[in-house]
C-alpha cells in the first residue's frame, strides 16, 4: 500500500500510473550528439551533453530518446527529442531501414540539476502533445 497525498490509504491496484520516466542519464561525446542539437549550441563553452530514454509509465513502452546540452555555469539548457522510424526494408538484406527524427531544439534557462532540466523538457513535450 502507498500513502496518497490526501492521507488516505489506497491499495496499489487502485493507483493508476501516468507520465513518463527515464533511466539514469549518461554523458555523451559530441560525436554522439544529433546534428541539430550540436548546431543549436555551437560556440557555447562549458557545455556537457547527456542522453536518456523516455518510457511511458502506464504501458512501460519506450517512447524515444532525449538529448540535452547543459551549460551549468550559464544556466542554459537545450534539448531535443528523438524517435526512430522504420521507413522501408532493404531489398538485399531484408533488414529494416531506420531513420531518426528529431524535434527542433528547445532552449530554456534552468539554474537546476540535470534531473530537473529533463523534467522541465518533458513537461514542455507533453504540453506540445509530442509525448503522453
Amino acid at each position: 500500500m502507498r500513502e496518497p497525498p490526501i492521507g488516505e490509504a489506497v491499495d496499489d491496484d487502485e493507483w493508476i500510473p501516468d507520465g513518463v520516466m527515464w533511466p539514469p542519464e549518461r554523458e555523451i561525446d559530441l560525436s554522439e550528439v544529433h546534428e541539430s542539437l550540436a548546431k543549436a549550441v555551437a560556440g557555447s563553452r562549458g557545455v556537457k551533453f547527456y542522453t536518456t530514454r523516455l518510457i511511458d509509465v502506464p504501458s512501460d513502452a519506450s517512447l524515444g530518446n532525449v538529448q540535452m546540452a547543459m551549460d551549468e555555469v550559464a544556466g542554459d539548457v537545450c534539448g531535443i527529442y528523438l524517435t526512430t522510424y522504420i521507413t522501408s526494408v532493404d531489398a538485399q538484406t531484408n533488414e529494416p531501414v531506420l531513420v531518426d527524427e528529431a524535434t527542433r531544439p528547445f532552449k530554456f534557462r534552468c539554474d537546476c540539476d540535470l534531473e530537473e532540466a529533463i523534467s522541465i523538457f518533458c513537461r514542455n513535450l507533453r504540453m506540445a502533445g509530442i509525448i503522453p
